[in-house]
């Protein structure tokens, strides 16, 4: 049998049972963690961490619509948009993370006019309905944006004026079916009709989400979408490798919609029929279509419309991912790009494009009766139990089944028993983590006990811990936190493994600190990872652990990295890391 040996860097066979002192992890000691920044251990994580000058990783969420409350979708792409954010922070990066609220358009009219409030009265009520959500939600977002901010406003104009000055928009007559609920036209080619018996009226609906549409003429300025066919196609093109839309089925879905053909673009209403928007420049009788209006967000929080040029490229711009639902895929994967495209910006690095939360198997929906409120949620089972639910299930490739039972199952199967009762076994008051360390550091003799065995587990669940930030890593590069949840459950199932097997309350006290070393150093390393996906609960437990805050970057998520933590950590009384709920 063969064990990793840290002096001569590759697998020895372990020495005689009454000569080994913990050869499996000897190597020089650094006693303070804080030395140990930018350790080289780490350099060989792929695509991730800070390079020299890389600008700020930049990620969004959609701006939500406030025709409505905040519901279980919105959360998701909260959660999804904050975990990407925070994981580069812990890679090192400097990282930027914008939400808000997309306040203009017919649906904002009419549902204030329908309470009979002030529509401005009406969006600061509901804006901050969202706003509450991301500070419950401990969402660390950089700026909440508002789409009636004033800088806003500044940044659509310039990017009006620029696609004018380019040639892009231009006024003529319009004649279309329109949806009020999505705020845009829909050609033949999108659209279903069905017979409502009650009525004796066949209604016209949007293939792609459902909604009722209307036909509409009217006047109005028109982007020159056609134009930009062949541009697109082969920017897709150049972006396939890098993968511009996650996941494939959606950018294979975008592309061919592009393949098919567009048509030009109306994207002003007559102030007529709709004034809650951002007036034309230079024409007060047309108001800015919502969509051009709702994504200019992400260039107003970069600064677009108050710097030069010069200043622009020095900014966050372009974004690394939009996190986006998949129902506004078209207006972020095709009208975005055009737009960008045609004003000569650069475009964003990529979009991930996540599927619907459902509940029994039924789209959630207000006339339904079966929305679920996110805040209600959190407060039953607690904020980072509904994270931990909502990223450890991939809607990525399809819509996923909501249930709150389930949630609270998964806090006591995962996050309770796995999780904190591991972190409390190894904080159990009849050990010393503190003592444990001093006595690796002075090489204390490994439990002769099934030895050989028991050596051949440790030492590949060390390797595992030592590699867990890699393959986590591999996973969050494909924007994927599921699969890096599973990764971390895995090691973490092993170290329960080991203390189970090792039973170190059956030890003599004398032989018990090797194993209370590696039962601390697991749930170090796997606190330590955890930190991006459940901040509350790894923050508690390297609380628990005595981590100081210096030492709980990337650098130290490895054996030994750290060897100065544990000074009280095996002290009655310092509580759970999860709770468990009756």
């Amino acid at each position: 049998m063969l064990v990793w040996s840290h002096c001569s860097k590759r697998l020895v066979r372990p020495l005689p049972t009454n000569e080994v002192a913990c050869a499996f992890l000897r190597r020089t000691r650094v006693p303070q963690c804080e030395t140990r920044r930018h350790n080289s251990d780490t350099a060989d994580v792929a695509e991730s961490g800070k390079k020299k000058d890389e600008k700020s990783f930049y990620v969004t969420t959609p701006i939500f619509y406030v025709n409505a409350a905040p519901h279980l979708g919105h959360l998701y792409s909260m959660v999804l948009a904050d975990t990407f954010k925070r994981w580069q922070q812990f890679m090192g990066r400097d990282a930027y993370l914008l939400t808000g609220t997309d306040e203009h358009g017919m649906k904002v009219q009419q549902a204030a006019n329908k309470i009979e409030k002030p529509v401005k009265q009406f969006c600061d009520e509901t804006s901050e309905l969202f706003k509450n959500l991301a500070t419950v939600a401990h969402i660390s977002n950089d700026r909440f944006i508002r789409t009636t901010d004033e800088d806003h406003r500044e940044a659509v104009h310039k990017l009006w004026n620029t696609l004018v000055e380019r040639g892009y928009i231009y006024k003529g007559k319009h004649e279309g079916w329109y949806s009020v609920s999505d705020e845009t036209f829909y050609p033949e080619s999108q659209l279903s009709r069905v017979f409502d018996q009650s009525s004796g009226v066949t209604k016209v609906y949007s293939s792609e989400t459902g909604k009722e549409v209307e036909w509409t003429s009217e006047e109005n300025y028109f982007f020159a979408l056609s134009r930009m066919r062949e541009p697109l196609l082969e920017f897709y093109h150049s972006r396939l490798e890098s993968k511009f839309v996650h996941p494939y089925g959606q950018f294979k879905t975008v592309v061919d919609s592009v393949e098919n053909g567009l048509s030009d673009l109306s994207i002003s209403r007559p102030s007529s029929r709709f004034t809650w928007g951002i007036p034309v420049p230079g024409d007060e009788s047309q108001t800015i279509y919502v969509w051009l209006d709702a994504l200019t967000n992400y260039l107003t929080a970069a600064g677009y419309g108050a710097s030069t040029a010069a200043e622009f490229e020095e900014t966050i711009w372009p974004p690394d991912v939009h996190v986006v639902g998949k129902d506004i895929t078209r207006f972020h994967c095709i009208y975005w790009p055009a737009f960008l495209l045609a004003a000569g910006l650069p475009l964003p690095k990529h979009v991930l494009v996540h599927s619907h939360w459902l509940m029994n198997g039924m789209k959630m929906s207000k006339s339904g009766g079966n929305i679920v409120d996110p805040l209600a949620v959190m407060s039953i089972a607690g904020v980072d139990s509904v994270r931990y639910y909502l990223l450890r299930h991939n809607i990525l490739e399809g819509d996923g089944d909501f249930d709150t039972e389930k949630v609270l199952e998964r806090r006591q199967a995962d996050l309770v028993f796995k999780y904190s009762n591991l972190v409390s076994r190894t904080c159990s008051k009849s050990f010393s983590i503190e003592l444990a360390l001093s006595h690796h550091l002075k090489g204390y003799p490994v439990p002769s006990t099934r030895q050989e065995k028991f050596l051949a587990f440790q030492t590949e669940m060390i390797n595992e811990a030592n590699s867990l930030v890699d393959r986590v890593a591999r996973h969050m590069n494909n924007f994927n936190p599921t699969g890096s949840l599973s990764e971390i459950w895995d090691v973490l199932k092993k170290a329960n493994q080991y203390v189970d097997y090792a039973t170190p309350w059956n030890t003599d006290a004398g032989n018990i600190s090797p194993t209370i070393f590696v039962m601390a150093e697991m749930c170090r390393i796997i606190s330590i990872v955890l930190q991006p996906f459940v901040p509350t609960y790894a923050s508690k437990a390297l609380d628990k652990l005595s981590v100081l805050p210096a030492c709980r970057s990337i650098e130290y998520a490895k054996f030994e990295a750290d060897m100065t933590y544990g000074k009280d950590a095996n002290l009655p009384n310092r509580g759970h890391v999860v709770e468990r709920l009756n």
